[in-house]
């Protein structure tokens, strides 16, 4: 039974080795003295090409004006005029609205009035210092009274001040929540006020990018209120931490907006460029899988070399490796189950 069964057992695996030859499972180490006797394999060559790594990401951000404001009065009193409508571009301490001044300007000029009568006294007595006909001690107390007077119309001053609401700064006012007649307080908010020349765009991006992120990349952003336009920007700033429920980085953009059409509480498509390493790109079907992992078939010498690879991702039609292999090197896109190491090609493109 032995001397039947040994050679029955070598033909068994020289058929299997022969199959797995046909398969195109490659050999590790020289190439076998078959494989260069055996004709050119006819193959499809492409060509390795060079590739960049960039990626862009996309996420939905919210836009702010880059100043804003709730426009409060500094007083409590009854409107007397409201001198804007929504929409209106105005200028930094423009008179936005006036409040009932009436009882505070007979306020002021009764300050104004014994702050003047109380410079009189304190002259005259003070042009008798020293003469004995005074008291030192009175002439003190005038110079006092003196200025008390000066405080007292100055705070009379600042409560008619107080009667008339301002512009903090140049922008654009929205609607009005007040009209002539109502009675307002401190916390009666009248309007909003935004300067609306640049939005800032609030928008978070994974924690596996922060390592590319910083102040200064251009990015776009667009608007379902302005489908098909892009609208270009920057990051303005990086939080400094990561987001520990989400693992995200909520990042800062400045977007110009010169002509106004950009509005705050906007929410935008945000993409963001990010530069990413050189790669070497290969046709989809040049990437082979055998038991050691990827790897191509290329030519030197007019003879097939298995290049090992790793692909980091595919996009259009092609897949990016990283490795040994080079730009321009050619690779088999076409033939690969006929190839061994150090067989003979022969390029039958078109």
């Amino acid at each position: 039974m032995n001397f039947l069964f040994k050679p029955v057992r070598a033909g068994l695996l020289a058929t299997f080795m022969g199959a797995l030859a046909g398969l195109g499972w490659a050999q590790s180490g020289p190439a076998p003295a078959a494989a260069s006797a055996q004709p050119p394999a006819p193959v499809v060559l492409g060509v390795a090409e060079a590739a960049s790594g960039d990626v862009a990401i996309t996420v939905t951000g919210t836009g702010e004006a880059a100043r804003t404001a709730r426009l409060r009065p500094a007083a409590a009193g009854e409107v007397r005029a409201v001198n804007f409508k929504a929409g209106d571009r105005v200028a930094a301490g423009q008179v936005l609205l006036r409040l009932d001044e009436q009882p505070l300007q007979l306020a002021r000029e009764l300050a104004a009035s014994e702050r003047d009568a109380a410079a009189r006294t304190a002259a005259r007595l003070e042009r008798l210092r020293g003469t004995g006909a005074v008291e030192d001690s009175a002439i003190d107390t005038a110079q006092e009274a003196l200025r008390n007077a000066e405080i007292a119309l100055k705070q009379a001053e600042q409560a008619l001040t107080d009667r008339v609401l301002r512009a903090p700064f140049a922008g654009t006012v929205g609607l009005a929540n007040v009209q002539v007649g109502d009675r307002v307080t401190p916390d009666t908010e009248v309007a909003t006020l935004d300067d609306r020349r640049s939005l800032r765009v609030h928008f978070e991006v994974p924690e596996a990018y922060l390592a590319k992120l910083a102040p200064g990349l251009p990015l776009t952003v667009q608007s379902v209120a302005f489908a098909g336009q892009s609208f270009g920007g920057k990051v303005a700033e990086v939080d400094s931490r990561i987001d520990a429920a989400r693992r995200t980085v909520r990042l800062l953009a400045e977007v110009p907006n010169p002509d106004d059409r950009l509005r705050p509480g906007m929410s935008f498509d945000v993409r963001l460029p990010l530069a990413g390493p050189a790669y070497v790109s290969v046709p989809e079907l040049a990437l082979q899988w055998g038991r050691e992992g990827a790897f191509v078939w290329t030519v030197a010498n007019e003879r097939a070399q298995q290049v090992p690879v790793r692909p980091v991702r595919r996009a259009n039609g092609r897949v990016l490796v990283e490795g040994t292999l080079v730009a321009g090197q050619p690779v088999v896109v076409e033939g690969v189950q006929r190839l061994r190491e150090g067989r003979g090609v022969q390029a039958v493109n078109p």
